[in-house]
């Protein structure tokens, strides 16, 4: 039976080093860091903290995690495609437990990120012009009847002149097109406080794109992928019975089948989550 690692070090050690081989590829592309230049003021991206974060939660058995090694090791159905595909269990266990953590901390107990303010200007120019049907002898036609509120305090103005609301979308697209905007706060507001989740299903769909992330840096399990194909049926099962170990889908016949997995990785494919994740921030 593999034994788990007591604590990590955050000195350099080759062995430690070795154990975490799978986690840091997936950690750069989903958690990258970033610096910038002070000379030409552009930004840089830098290797990710996330593992270091990853270390922090580890050895302060801090992890989201309720699945144990003992489970883990004793799926031998798992343990043989790991197996098959030439992965390596010690280094995977690790893996597992990185992409579990923060899945978990992005989608169940993210960190809510506001629209910025151009965001929110051009979501009323589109809410505008989505309903505008062109002009009459009268001015500005509009599909459904449609009206402005400004709120005030206990005050409340209101805009229900076509022509007046048509002019308004107008001017406001105008000085997004035409405006210097860099003195106009772009960035997102975000307050640590609020923190929303989605679905399990949502969280599936993360966690196994992490697990996808890290097959795809493994030369030699992309290396038996059938020509074009962007994952064997290998690599379906691991996530498969993964779902299940790590109980994400409590449904046991999702370890036998990978249709599940096909089915939220269409659905979801174009959803964006707009989240910092509460664990790695």
């Amino acid at each position: 039976m593999m034994q788990p690692i007591e604590k990590f070090s955050f000195q350099y050690n080759v062995e430690e080093y070795k154990l975490l081989e799978y986690v840091y590829p997936v950690a750069q592309e989903y958690a990258p860091d970033f610096d910038y230049n002070e000379n030409t003021g552009e930004s840089y991206m830098v290797v990710s903290q996330a593992p270091d974060i990853f270390k922090g939660r580890y050895n302060a058995r801090k992890l989201r995690h309720k699945f144990t090694v003992e489970e883990y090791m004793q799926d031998k159905e798992l343990q043989g495609y790991l197996t098959t595909l030439e992965l390596d269990s010690e280094k995977f266990w690790y893996l597992l437990l990185f992409c579990y953590d923060y899945s978990w901390g992005i989608c169940m107990e993210g960190i809510e990120v506001n629209k910025s303010p151009v965001e929110h200007i051009r979501g009323f120019i589109d809410a505008i012009y989505n309903n505008y049907t062109g002009s009459g002898m009268l001015g500005a036609i509009f599909n459904e009847p449609i009206s402005i509120t400004l709120k005030v305090g206990r005050k409340n103005i209101v805009i229900d002149n076509n022509n007046a609301i048509a002019c308004i979308a107008k001017f406001c697209d105008d000085g997004l097109e035409n405006n210097d905007l860099t003195n106009l706060p772009n960035g997102y507001f975000v307050d640590i406080t609020r923190k929303s989740s989605d679905s399990f299903s949502v969280l599936a769909y993360y966690f196994s794109k992490m697990i996808i992330s890290a097959f795809n840096h493994q030369g030699q399990v992309k290396e038996k992928r059938k020509k074009g194909a962007n994952l064997s049926d290998k690599e379906k099962m691991v996530i498969a019975h993964l779902l299940y170990l790590t109980g994400i889908i409590s449904n046991e016949s999702v370890r036998v089948s990978y249709e599940y997995l096909k089915t939220i990785l269409m659905r979801y494919k174009d959803m964006e989550i707009r989240r910092l994740n509460s664990f790695y921030f």
